[in-house]
């Protein structure tokens, strides 16, 4: 969604310019992220990898290799927090099964309800961007949807969201926080929740250093009572909805679209009517009827008596008609969506009216008590994490539609889904080499098994220890560092949860672990191919004195003859002067100086972070051509001087280092 109103494009786009590079991440789902997302779609475009997830053999290992080295340099710094506990059923079309969970080592997950029980169901991502150039400004580009990072989110859902990105100062500034509302403490209450209260404070640093975009206001939910004194302050769930409300004393419409929709009656729904200074004849809701192919267990989901306690109340019921192969018979619901689109709508949008004035409200929030909250005598009882933005001017898309002629032809259902997984309320598990570390908050006083499991061993969790919560935690013993720990699978009566460890073993530990599918025998050639390529070199067979003259070396200083037109017998090129030993030399030079521009750079901006990240590369081109030269030395002895003389060369450097 832009200021203007809706758009349609796709939701891994990003607004960032593209010389920009990602610091790091926070991301949001309701359920536990999808590997195959993440791994086959969204990093990869985030992070600018070269490489294709589908390719065929040696391309596929490069990919993983590829993929792996960019994590383990963003270790700690990509962060996704999701939720145990559900309200919505799971989609039928969603599969079980990963094949990425060493992905886990270096992305943190974290759960919420480490305190009580709450609902993740907030989307939410947060990309730190640094800049390519040394006086370039630092970027952080906030998308607020309602999509999952699942694959029925992606392939079969349509979402929305807004999406902004915009420039970072150098120093944080309080009073910039504070312009932000309740989003701060949103992320620290999201934090507390999951049981890291450190974990998401750069991200509050991030809107610090931040002027908010003008024109939005945030609305946001956290689990617990909340006292009408705390609203006051901090106005959590259906309290904020008077932030967004336009100024005036005409009267307020309100306009609802959302897939799933809680138990209402007509006292609950008049109190949140008023939060919105409207009343329930005021109030629209887009529905559709029993035909309609969304009417699909698992999708748009409402209660019968929910949908009669609108009707009642004299709520309007907007029918989003479908009429299979009639294209003229049926609302779209985008002016570019088409009736042979199959996919079906997740968004959660609001649409306010008050005389001219408009606001449109994206959210992760749907229409339920669970995530608005419920009215008591002691203040708004809310159960999940809920996020959503409200632009001024937004325009409404759907004022098009007739009301439904009889609330019995619209989709419903008796009763709504038991809700799943509750009694494994939270959950976290990570190593340090030697044991690994797992926590639990179970429901009541039930007991919980486990087993903590990577590649073929498994080692049972025993001797748990209980303290308040009730929390249950243990220490399990795993040293074998060549098959890394993968995941805790907990065990709560009929419950089972699998949770992936993160590895909190010291860098150089850590670089020596290998995604599954990747061959030992090649493993170290490739990730020194990939290096070398980072900063300017080839990788395979391209032998510099072999290639085409289509393919030039890249880097600095590495440029071919021009005048080089035929090759000659032992590899170099009949018209050139060039010993392949130098040829070879100045291309792996070239690459020392690529990396050093980096350096320079990074010194310039003043970052720690990428400075870290460029000294341990430093270290581990230094090894990765001590290997080169060994393996030039293999085929010539005269062909590993230029990896020698690109290891002396490295080591100066790193003397001299910049320090911050």
């Amino acid at each position: 969604m832009g200021d203007t109103g809706f758009g349609w494009a796709p939701l891994l786009d990003s607004a960032a310019p593209d010389g920009c590079w990602l610091k790091a991440a926070l991301f949001t789902t309701y359920d536990r992220a999808d590997g195959h997302v993440l791994a086959e779609h969204l990093l990869p475009h985030l992070l600018k990898l070269g490489r294709e997830p589908d390719g065929d053999g040696a391309e596929r290992q490069y990919f993983l290799l590829e993929l792996d080295r960019r994590l383990k340099q963003l270790h700690d710094k990509l962060v996704v927090v999701s939720s145990t506990a559900r309200e919505e059923p799971a989609d039928p079309d969603e599969t079980a099964g990963d094949a990425y969970g060493w992905i886990w080592r270096s992305i943190r997950p974290l759960t919420v309800g480490s305190r009580q029980r709450a609902v993740q169901h907030a989307k939410l991502w947060m990309l730190h961007w640094g800049a390519e150039e040394p006086d370039g400004a630092e970027r952080l580009e906030l998308v607020i949807s309602s999509a999952n990072l699942t694959r029925s989110a992606f392939r079969g859902q349509l979402q929305a969201a807004w999406r902004v990105c915009l420039e970072l100062h150098d120093r944080p500034s309080e009073a910039r926080r504070a312009a932000w509302g309740v989003l701060p403490a949103f992320l620290r209450e999201l934090s507390a929740s999951a049981g890291a209260p450190a974990h998401l404070d750069p991200f509050v640093e991030l809107l610090a250093r931040a002027d908010p975009p003008e024109g939005v206001t945030f609305v946001a939910s956290v689990p617990g009572t909340h006292s009408h004194q705390v609203l006051r302050t901090t106005p959590w769930g259906a309290a904020g909805l008077r932030k967004i409300v336009p100024p005036g004393r005409a009267s307020v419409r309100v306009s609802v679209l959302s897939p799933f929709l809680g138990t209402w009656d007509a006292a609950g729904l008049r109190g949140w009517c008023e939060r919105l200074e409207s009343a329930p004849d005021h109030f629209e809701l887009v529905w559709i009827d029993k035909n309609h192919p969304w009417a699909r267990p698992g999708r748009w989901l409402a209660p019968r008596e929910t949908l009669e306690a609108l009707a009642g109340a004299g709520a309007s019921l907007l029918r989003l008609r479908y009429e299979a192969g009639a294209s003229e018979g049926t609302d779209l619901f985008h002016e570019e969506h088409r009736p042979t689109d199959d996919r079906w709508s997740h968004a959660k949008v609001y649409g306010i009216r008050r005389g001219t004035s408009r606001r449109v409200l994206v959210t992760s929030a749907n229409f339920s008590a669970a995530a608005w909250g419920r009215a008591t005598r002691d203040g708004l009882v809310i159960e999940n994490f809920e996020l959503g933005v409200c632009a001024q001017g937004g325009t409404w898309p759907f004022g098009n539609l007739e009301e439904f002629e009889d609330v019995t032809t619209a989709a419903s259902v008796t009763e709504l889904p038991a809700r799943g997984s509750v009694l494994i309320q939270w959950a976290r598990a990570v190593w340090d080499g030697d044991e690994v570390a797992v926590e639990c908050r179970c429901a009541g006083d039930r007991d919980v098994a486990g087993s903590v499991r990577g590649g073929d061993a498994w080692v049972p969790v025993s001797n748990w220890t209980i303290s308040g919560g009730p929390v249950h935690s243990a220490r399990v013993p795993w040293a074998d560092a060549k098959t890394p720990p993968a995941f805790v699978q907990l065990t709560c009566d009929d419950e089972t949860v699998c949770v992936p460890i993160f590895d909190t073993r010291p860098a150089p530990q850590r670089e020596t672990a290998t995604p599954p599918e990747v061959d030992g025998n090649v493993v170290q050639a490739m990730r020194d191919e990939l290096l070398f390529e980072q900063y300017g070199g080839r990788v395979a067979d391209d032998d510099p004195l072999t290639a085409p003259e289509s393919e030039e070396p890249t880097g600095v200083g590495s440029d071919p003859d021009p005048d080089s037109e035929e090759e000659c017998e032992g590899g170099g090129r009949a018209d050139s002067y060039a010993v392949p030993a130098f040829a070879l030399a100045r291309r792996h030079l070239a690459v020392i100086d690529n990396w050093w521009v980096r350096v320079t750079g990074a010194a310039k901006r003043g970052g720690q972070f990428e400075r870290d990240v460029l000294r341990r590369d430093g270290e581990l081109l230094i090894e990765a051509f001590r290997r080169q030269a060994g393996r030039d030395a293999r085929k010539e002895s005269a062909r590993a001087l230029g990896a020698t003389l690109a290891v002396e060369e490295l080591t100066v450097r790193l003397k001299h280092f910049p320090e911050a």
